[in-house]
């Protein structure tokens, strides 16, 4: 996704947008983000940029600690930039892009952050290989209702696999519809709650996010090494 924001230069404060400046400067939509959503419209989702609206507001459900985060569908860097203005640790963040054009920009416009050009689908076995292990948050700009269902099913069984027991899942939609159905939520022992709508992106948005249930948390947490928990997180199973 694209931020009006200069890419590598984050602010320095967690402030709001001017909406009318933030839908206006979000038409300017980067080359590169074109040619990945012409090469692979499903995969990318969508073909204007994100406004600072969205990406603020993504951000803000990330509390700052020393877990890792992991950005899945990083694009350009729009909500990379807006986790960094919020205080994420460069070597706490993790960008996940499967576009190799986008995975190599963003290698270049944040050289500070590890860039794992791979698919979220194979998100366990892309940090194994970075010898990385659980996260605390996944933030999420992939198009989930747009995938074919078991796509969407791989994806999500991935991220709840390497998220800590009370780690959440940070995912925007411009669907009114909930981005994890209500059925397929309950068969993964999830939960999701809309956070906010962001009227001032074009399309508007729904930011959600997902943890866990009391009752799955009670299965997974015994599975789960309780060694203490650093920069890179705990080792995946």
């Amino acid at each position: 996704m694209i931020s009006n924001q200069s890419l590598g230069r984050p602010n320095t404060q967690y402030l709001k947008s001017n909406p009318i400046t933030t839908v206006s400067q979000s038409l300017k939509v980067r080359p590169n983000f074109l040619s990945a959503w012409l090469r692979n419209p499903k995969q990318v989702g969508a073909v204007l940029p994100s406004s600072d609206g969205l990406t603020n507001t993504m951000a803000a459900q990330i509390k700052r600690g020393p877990g890792l985060t992991i950005e899945l569908g990083a694009g350009t860097g729009a909500v990379t930039a807006a986790l960094l203005s919020r205080g994420i640790k460069p070597d706490h963040l993790i960008l996940v892009e499967k576009d190799r054009i986008l995975a190599k920009e963003l290698d270049h416009h944040f050289p500070a952050l590890r860039v794992l050009e791979g698919d979220a689908a194979r998100l366990q076995q892309l940090l194994r290989k970075s010898g990385l292990g659980l996260a605390d948050n996944v933030v999420s700009s992939l198009p989930l209702l747009s995938m074919r269902t078991l796509t969407r099913i791989r994806v999500l069984s991935q991220v709840f696999a390497i998220l800590q027991p009370d780690g959440k899942l940070v995912q925007f939609t411009y669907s009114p519809r909930p981005p994890v159905p209500e059925r397929l939520a309950h068969s993964l022992g999830i939960a999701g709650k809309r956070i906010e709508r962001v009227l001032w992106n074009l399309p508007p948005a729904n930011v959600w996010v997902y943890e866990r249930t009391h009752e799955n948390m009670a299965v997974i947490r015994p599975k789960i090494d309780a060694r203490h928990r650093g920069a890179t997180g705990r080792p995946l199973a």
